[in-house]
């Protein structure tokens, strides 16, 4: 038996000569929750997020990029599903892939809606380190009350290397502001 009075101070010892170890398997439980918290999160971003504000009439539907996704090499993604966090209340969300759009010399994400379920991102391998690889999704509001409507977050469930896995995140909240007629303004 090794001795650990060295390491806790002969206050720990006990009178059979065994060690108490409440100090050591915390500090082993810090450790593995330390570990599981510096995890990668890709492909749910991470950071502060921007917002958008938008007013509309009811039953105008409203979109929005809420999140983007820029593969990385390696396995691909394949999105399953996606759900709205926040007060909404009173209005359907429905979500959608993007992909990014090369217009001149722009980069655009958001212009075109296809079916979110079965996405497939994955990044080209014989491409330069640019965003021509991003997936933007795609929140659409549509307002049946009158009130203020916010998603804070997105939960979305995808594959990664075959292995089915939900995250929430959020580039952008959107908040919508809906009456009828439509409201000026939207803070």
């Amino acid at each position: 038996m090794i001795s650990m009075r060295g390491v806790y101070g002969a206050r720990d010892a006990r009178n059979d000569g065994s060690v108490k170890r409440p100090r050591a398997i915390a500090i082993v439980a810090i450790a593995v929750l330390a570990g599981c918290g510096l995890q990668d999160p890709y492909p749910i971003p991470e950071g502060q997020a921007s917002a958008a504000f938008i007013p509309a009439a009811l039953g105008e539907p409203v979109t929005e990029v809420v999140m983007f996704i820029e593969p990385r090499p390696g396995p691909r993604i394949v999105l399953l599903s996606a759900e709205a966090i926040g007060p909404l209340d009173g209005a359907s969300v429905e979500f959608y892939s993007s992909p990014a759009i090369v217009d001149g010399e722009d980069l655009v994400v958001g212009e075109e809606l296809e079916e979110l379920s079965g996405t497939i991102i994955e990044a080209d391998p014989r491409a330069s380190a640019d965003l021509a690889d991003t997936v933007g999704i795609v929140a659409e509001v549509t307002a049946s009350e009158p009130g203020r409507y916010v998603i804070t977050a997105v939960r979305l469930t995808y594959r990664y290397g075959g292995d089915e896995r939900q995250g929430e995140g959020v580039d952008v909240v959107l908040t919508v502001c809906a009456d009828d007629p439509a409201p000026t303004d939207c803070e």
